[in-house]
């Protein structure tokens, strides 16, 4: 069936050349042209489990044989709770999870929400929000006024409120990178900063040590810590944007609780929750938070219609017993290793890669080509039965994580093939 009236995200009206897919098997896409594509992107980030897990269609059709969904309000079920409790039980300091259905409106909840304590307790001057150069926390009104990349912000900046951002950021390639844990940095620069502005600032967001809009870069833990602590210190509370880091893409359930050794005041999941399955995104509060709302009697007065979707609740459940019980965490631990190794060997061989970046189960190339090549990048790689999107000049992996180490035996020879292509085309 030839596209003609839907019209694609991140894409003009009418699209040049989509892909038709007509079936999706474990890591693989199937094209209507007959190509098998390896879906090296996780279908925007979200497939931890790759397509058609057994795990996701027997939670979906154990649940549909009860009911798909129900009121919300005033109104509850055993697997909602379930899943509310393996969630609040990652950290020792939260107490209550808000549902909702993407990234965004997780992300605006937790804003709501930090600003609405702040009326609570006679502070509504802490009406700023602060963020890093480079931030992608979604693109509704609200949440692109946290946004540090103009590509998204700049058609709207009459309707977007204006915030703050810190823009002299420490990044790394990878953990074994020396400023990982050792950061350098102007930390008077920054104390300055936060005493001149900290008593307007309601919230701290953050996307825990990798942003991925902004070119799947890594932040130093140091660096983060002490920013986190010093924002802290002003009383600003702290949104960790866990949507496409959290539940296994770095190797832990947490990467706030786990890898920064921090327990953040609101946190949000998405992508992988579900497992790429049914829309659904959670805010982990923490009792700090709740507790204001408890002693002021106060309802939060925010709502969607499928906040709590059983059918998505079902399979969110399953997913995180799977990695309770399964190697997957650890398997991600160690494809890290092997991605860095691998970053190691390309940059030796390729003059062209300016610079390699790994964690988790994350590798990206920062490619100097010209833009000619660069488009180039997905047709060839789709001649190696591989889908990539790049973001500018970086071409990264961010695969499946349920067989990683079985699927980087498969696509990182593959990498390296594409990678040899580019660089012929370059000396010709």
């Amino acid at each position: 069936m030839q596209l003609i009236h839907t019209w694609l995200p991140a894409a003009t009206p009418d699209s040049d050349n989509p892909l038709q897919i007509i079936a999706a098997e474990g890591s693989y896409l199937y094209t209507r042209d007959g190509q098998k594509l390896y879906d090296a992107i996780s279908s925007w980030w979200c497939k931890p489990l790759g397509h058609r897990h057994p795990l996701v269609k027997e939670s979906l059709e154990i649940q549909l044989k009860i009911f798909e969904h129900h009121l919300p309000a005033n109104a509850y079920n055993a697997t909602i709770e379930q899943l509310s409790t393996l969630l609040v039980g990652i950290f020792t300091q939260m107490d209550k999870v808000i549902y909702a259905s993407d990234g965004s409106s997780a992300i605006e909840i937790a804003m709501k929400l930090s600003y609405e304590t702040r009326v609570l307790q006679g502070e509504p001057q802490r009406c700023k929000y602060l963020a890093l150069s480079g931030a992608y926390h979604g693109e509704t009104i609200f949440t692109l006024g946290v946004c540090g990349i103009a590509n998204y912000t700049q058609n709207y900046q009459a309707l977007i409120s204006q915030n703050l951002f810190i823009k002299d950021i420490v990044y790394v390639d990878s953990q074994q990178d020396p400023a990982w844990d050792n950061a350098p940095f102007d930390s008077q620069k920054l104390e300055q900063f936060f005493n001149q502005h900290g008593s307007q600032i309601t919230a701290l967001l953050i996307e825990p040590v990798v942003q991925g809009a902004a070119g799947l870069k890594i932040i130093s833990r140091d660096y983060l810590r002490k920013l986190i602590n010093l924002a802290r210190a002003h009383g600003i509370y702290i949104i960790a944007d866990e949507i496409m880091v959290g539940l296994g893409r770095l190797g832990y359930f947490s990467v706030s609780k786990d890898l920064l050794q921090i327990e953040p005041d609101l946190v949000c999941f998405a992508k992988h929750l579900t497992a790429g399955s049914i829309p659904m995104s959670s805010v982990v509060v923490n009792r700090s938070i709740s507790d204001i709302y408890r002693k002021h009697k106060q309802i939060f007065p925010h709502s969607h219609t499928h906040s709590c979707n059983t059918l998505a609740a079902a399979v969110a459940v399953d997913y995180l017993s799977l990695l309770h019980n399964s190697n997957t965490l650890a398997n991600v631990r160690e494809a890290e290793t092997i991605l860095i190794e691998f970053n190691a060997k390309l940059k030796q061989r390729f003059p062209f890669i300016a610079s390699t970046r790994a964690i988790g189960a994350i590798a990206a190339w920062e490619l100097k080509l010209s833009p000619k090549q660069i488009k180039l990048i997905v047709s060839l790689a789709r001649d190696l039965e591989i889908l990539l999107r790049p973001i500018g000049n970086i071409v990264y992996l961010l695969p499946p994580i349920y067989n990683i180490l079985e699927d980087l035996a498969i696509l990182l020879p593959k990498i390296e093939t594409l990678m040899e292509i580019l660089y012929e085309l370059q000396t010709k």
